[in-house]
Formats: structure tokens, C-alpha cells, sequence
């Protein structure tokens, strides 16, 4: 008879296929073991000093008697099996057995552990999607027949899960239904994560959610959400619509561990400076645009009538020091300042030791923290942009960068984007395969870009040789995976028609949001159609109220100011909530400019929306709800 060892040296020697070693020793074991195999506690009796091979007989021992024993003894001791490979990391032999077991027929508990097991190891494989896929079945619809260990186990598993690839409503909802079953120490966590994922949706999906959902723990932390997002700006509503809440929630859960955003929304209004100071330059466009961005956002909490603080404005344009004016403001009762936005004169802050109250400086100095805790630094940085598309490129899935950049000029902007780009992705683990720039011949940098030249050149040098006109189809280098694309909206409407042209048009192009015009083109932007880019909600989001509002008062007409205005929008939102990002871990503000927390070198970062240009118009993903 073989035994067990030679029969997995049998396999082993053929090197066969992981599963197929599997299912071929339970089939051989099936014909020629005894069905008298010892129990658990045999096993365990009789292991060996070494860990390891004590691991490798129990396993054998349970193949053993899984190969031989009737359902459902047989899944229960597979699924102790693949336990026992987990333990020996590998993980891929555990998987495949897992997936032998039928999971429809056997009792609840055993299932749920088989399919908790499996979704496990997905995960630690690196196939998230397959791990939801497996939390989700139809077996595990009656989770409320498990034991509370099991059930929490699963839904906060599925949360997770959830989350992370963006379906911010369902992982509320596990949470939500597992609350009352966890311990009270681990309930505070478990509503700030309900609470992340709800305010990730509209508000107008959260207000459709509490008027339809009639379930006492749903409604409440919808409408608790309601609050949460749609006043996000005004914090005198806020704090009105919470005593309310908590009037008509007073037993509800998050009205006994309430979220830290809201728990906060009483001591920032209260705290909010009285007096701001803006320190910009307003002989520039850039200083203009921003201050009147700013204001558009005042009056609209001033027509709502919230409490808005005194304003006092100095013009930094020619400003030698920018210190005299930062001291003149606190002199003339400033309690906050926001600004400067030159970069030297936010270098200027950045070495100050002792800033005597809190300021917003409107540029950042990359790469290192500033000396006092009271400066905060927001920036729309070319270099945090580059970042954020490598990091989607990199999620999409693509490793073989292609890079094309205007050519140098004695503005290092386009430099800057592309030179974060390149040690964002490297840094990453991906590769940068050929990099060029353009001037004004398109056609040609393309080529050169695609090795077309070359494919030309090697026609032409056969022809030579044999003396003979040959038949020939140009073909682009096979090489990279997606385009890196640092363009205006002219150029780039050049250059993606003719990546098409030139047999690349199944190469993604992911772009800077130069690319955009900020303002719908339609038949213009045909050219673009395909583009995947990031940018500020403010310029894709055309049925903002407050957008109206702020271009009607002062009207932008091109992406730049756009953007610029949006900036001056979100450093009124910010101002009071500073705090909230500083004392609250993973807090976010939704702003004009993107997704806005709190980040390293007391930075705020933001995270912008994406978008992919469709029959000339500019697509937003669609958040999940």
C-alpha cells in the first residue's frame, strides 16, 4: 500500500498543479485507507516535540479522514485541513481546498466558518473582489442564526470590504446591524466608521434614506448624517439641527457614543475667531480670484444667517516683509489669519517658532513641518496631483508608464508634476518606460513615443537588403500599459486623435487636469473623448447651488480661475473646522477643491474627484451609494 508520504513525493515529482495534488490524494485515499482513523483528541495526544511536523501529520490525518467520512463530518475536517495549511503558510493549497467544499447542504455554522475561511484568504492573496464575493452569498443571508461571535466576525468583515471598494451605504448598513452585538468598548470605533461611510454619500441620498427608512437605528443615524453633511458649511444650522436631533434621538446609539465630528460641531462654533485677516496678493488675478472665492462663501453663510466674523483684507503685493503685515493684522484684533500665498512668504511663516494665533497659509513648503502648531498649510499643488494619478494608475491596474510633457520653459509647473509623477511611480514599483516632451510637431513626438520611427526604419533598412518594395503595417511598441499625458486642451486635442491614428488608441491616457477647460465644450472636446483626469469638484460639478451663486457674483470663464476660486471657497469652509481635522483621526471636509484632511507637515491634502471625457464632456465617476 502507498503510504502518505510517498504518495505526495508521487505528486510532488510531477509537479501537477496544486489542486489536482489535492483532489488526486483524497481520491487515492478514498480507495486504500482504513475508515477506523483516531479522533481529534488522538491527534493531539500523539503530537510530535517539532511543531512543524506535528502540523503536517495532523493535516495528513485529516485529508485522511475527510477522503473517507460522509457529509457533513467531511467538510468540517477539509476545513480543519485547510486551517492547518493556513498555519504552514500556503495559503494557495488551503484556497483550492476550500473551494472543493460545497457549502449549500451543510449545516449554517459550518458554512459560515468555510466561507469566513475562504474570503480570508482571498484577501491575503490579494483578490479583495473575490472575498466580498464570497461574504456575500446567498448562504450567508441568515446571519442571524449564527452566534453573535460569528455574526460579528462576518459583517465587520464585509464592512471593511465594502468600504474599500467604495460602497459606502451597504458598509453603514453592516455596521449598523452588527452595533448591538458588540462589546461597548468597541462601539465608539464602530460609529465613527458608520459615521465615515455615511457622510461619504449626498446629502440629498442621506435625506431620501431617513424620510424612507422607518427603522428606529437607521432613520436616526441618517437623519444624524443629514445634519452632518448638508450644513457641513454653516455651523450656527449645525448646531441648531443637533439639539433637535438629540431632542427626538435621545435613546437612539449615536446619541450615547456620538460621532467625533459631531460631537465637536458646539465647541467650534463657540471657538471661532471673531476677526480674520487675508493677507494676498490683490494686484495679482490669483490674489483677487481667491479673495473673491472667499467671499462668495461669506455671504452665502451671511444670507443664511449664520454668524460670520469681521474681515479685514491686506494687499501683499509688494510687501517686503511679510511679517510686518502678518503682526499688523493681530494688532488690529485679528484672531486668525489666512495666508500669505507667495511661497517665500509662506517659507517666511514656516521658520517663525512662536505664531500667536491660528493662520492658514495658502501655499505649502514641501517636505518639512513648520516650526509652530498654529500654522496650518493649504496648497493647490501640482506635485500632490501627480501623486494622486500615479496612485490611480497604479490602482487601475498599470505598471508601464509613457510620458509626454510640454518641453522646459522658465515655468518648472508642467517640471514640477512631472518629476512627482515619476518618484510617485517609481516609489510605487512601477516602471517608466519612455518619457519625451513636445513643442508643436504632434505627429512626430508621437511617433517617437511609440517607437513608430523605428518600426519605419526597420521597413526601410529590409527594403535595402533585399532589394525589394515590401508590404508593410506600421506597429507601435507593445511595451507600456497606459500614457501619462501633461497637456492643455489644445494640444491635447491634438495629440489623443493622433494616439489613436498611430494604433494606440487602446492605450488608457491618464492626464493632468490642465487638460481640462473647466467649462463644457462639447464639440471641441470630442477630440478628448477617453481622457481619465482629476480635478476640483468645483469644475465638474455643474449643479453646485453655491457654483451659481458664486459665478453669477463673480463670473470665471477658464479652469485656472475656476479653480482659483474654489480654493478662496474651501479656505472659508476650512477656517473654523481646523480643529476638526487636528484633534479627529481620518477626518474629512467635502470641499470645492476635493476631499479634504489632514495630512503630514501639516498639510491639507485633498484628494480630487475623477472623471473620463464621453462624447466631449467631462463624466464623473459615480461615488458608490
Amino acid at each position: 500500500m502507498m503510504t502518505l508520504q510517498t504518495l505526495k513525493f508521487h505528486f510532488l515529482s510531477l509537479r501537477l498543479p496544486v489542486k489536482l495534488c489535492i483532489i488526486g490524494m483524497l481520491f487515492i485515499l478514498t480507495a486504500c485507507s482504513s475508515t477506523s482513523v483516531p479522533d481529534q483528541a488522538d491527534f493531539e495526544s500523539a503530537m510530535p516535540a517539532s511543531q512543524l511536523e506535528g502540523d503536517e501529520e495532523m493535516l495528513q490525518a485529516l485529508l485522511a479522514r475527510g477522503s473517507v467520512a460522509q457529509s457533513p463530518q467531511k467538510e468540517q475536517l477539509l476545513y480543519q485541513a485547510a486551517l492547518v495549511l493556513g498555519n504552514l503558510k500556503r495559503h494557495e493549497e488551503a484556497l483550492q481546498l476550500l473551494e472543493t467544499l460545497a457549502t449549500d447542504d451543510i449545516p449554517l455554522p459550518l458554512a459560515a466558518n468555510i466561507l469566513l475561511q475562504q474570503a480570508r484568504l482571498y484577501e491575503d492573496l490579494g483578490r479583495s473582489d473575490s472575498a466580498l464575493q464570497t461574504l456575500t452569498t446567498a448562504r450567508l443571508e441568515q446571519l442571524p442564526r449564527l452566534d453573535n461571535a460569528t455574526q460579528m466576525s462576518i459583517r465587520l468583515y464585509r464592512a471593511e470590504l465594502l468600504s474599500d471598494s467604495g460602497r459606502f451605504l451597504e458598509s453603514a448598513i453592516e455596521r449598523i446591524l452588527v452595533d448591538h452585538l458588540l462589546p461597548l468598548n468597541l462601539v465608539p470605533l464602530n460609529h465613527e466608521k458608520i459615521w465615515n461611510a455615511l457622510i461619504a454619500l449626498e446629502a440629498q441620498r442621506l435625506g431620501e434614506l431617513a424620510q424612507t427608512d422607518r427603522r428606529f437605528e437607521f432613520q436616526g443615524w441618517f437623519e444624524l448624517a443629514v445634519i452632518g453633511k448638508a450644513y457641513q458649511y454653516n455651523l450656527d444650522r449645525q448646531v441648531v439641527e443637533l439639539g433637535r436631533w438629540r431632542n427626538s434621538w435621545s435613546r437612539h446609539p449615536a446619541a450615547v457614543y456620538m460621532p467625533q465630528a459631531m460631537q465637536l460641531v458646539e465647541t467650534m462654533a463657540q471657538e471661532r475667531p471673531d476677526a480674520i485677516a487675508l493677507l494676498l496678493p490683490l494686484d495679482s488675478v490669483s490674489g483677487t480670484v481667491i479673495r473673491d472665492g472667499f467671499l462668495s462663501a461669506y455671504y452665502d453663510v451671511m444670507q443664511f444667517g449664520g454668524k460670520v466674523p469681521k474681515l479685514l483684507f491686506y494687499n501683499t503685493s509688494n510687501s517686503t516683509d511679510i511679517l510686518q503685515d502678518y503682526n499688523q493684522a493681530i494688532a488690529d484684533g485679528a484672531q486668525m489669519i489666512i495666508g500669505p500665498l507667495e511661497k517665500q512668504d509662506v517659507a517666511r511663516l514656516h521658520n517663525e517658532r512662536s505664531l500667536p494665533v491660528p493662520t492658514l497659509a495658502l501655499n505649502n513648503v514641501e517636505g518639512s513641518s513648520p516650526y509652530s502648531d498654529k500654522l496650518y498649510q493649504f496648497a493647490l499643488s501640482p506635485e500632490n496631483e501627480a501623486v494622486q494619478i500615479a496612485e490611480r494608475a497604479w490602482q487601475d491596474g498599470h505598471r508601464y508608464a509613457a510620458i509626454l510633457s510640454p518641453a522646459p520653459s522658465g515655468d518648472n509647473f508642467y517640471q514640477r508634476k512631472r518629476d512627482s509623477f515619476v518618484d510617485h511611480w517609481l516609489s510605487l514599483g512601477g516602471q517608466i518606460v519612455t518619457q519625451e516632451v513636445y513643442r508643436q510637431d504632434y505627429t512626430g513626438i508621437v511617433e517617437t513615443l511609440l517607437n513608430i520611427d523605428e518600426s519605419e526604419a526597420r521597413k526601410n533598412s529590409l527594403e535595402r537588403l533585399i532589394n525589394e518594395d515590401l508590404a508593410f503595417t506600421q506597429r507601435r511598441r507593445q511595451d507600456i500599459d497606459f500614457i501619462f499625458l501633461i497637456a492643455q486642451p489644445g494640444p491635447a486635442r491634438q495629440i489623443n486623435p493622433t494616439l489613436a491614428y498611430l494604433y494606440a488608441g487602446d492605450i488608457p491616457v491618464y492626464a493632468s487636469q490642465d487638460v481640462y477647460s473647466g467649462i463644457p465644450r462639447p464639440l471641441e472636446d470630442n477630440d478628448l473623448n477617453g481622457i481619465i483626469f482629476g480635478d476640483s469638484p468645483w469644475l465638474l460639478n455643474f449643479n453646485d447651488e453655491l457654483k451659481t451663486k458664486a459665478t453669477n457674483l463673480f463670473p470665471q470663464n477658464n479652469a485656472l480661475t475656476l479653480r482659483l476660486q474654489a480654493f478662496g471657497i474651501d479656505a472659508f469652509r476650512l477656517y473654523p473646522r481646523l480643529r476638526q481635522l487636528e484633534d479627529i483621526p481620518d477626518s474629512q471636509i467635502y470641499g470645492a477643491t476635493g476631499l479634504l484632511k489632514l495630512g503630514d507637515n501639516r498639510n491639507i491634502i485633498r484628494e480630487l474627484n475623477w472623471a473620463k471625457v464621453s462624447e466631449g464632456l467631462a463624466q464623473v465617476e459615480a461615488a458608490q451609494q
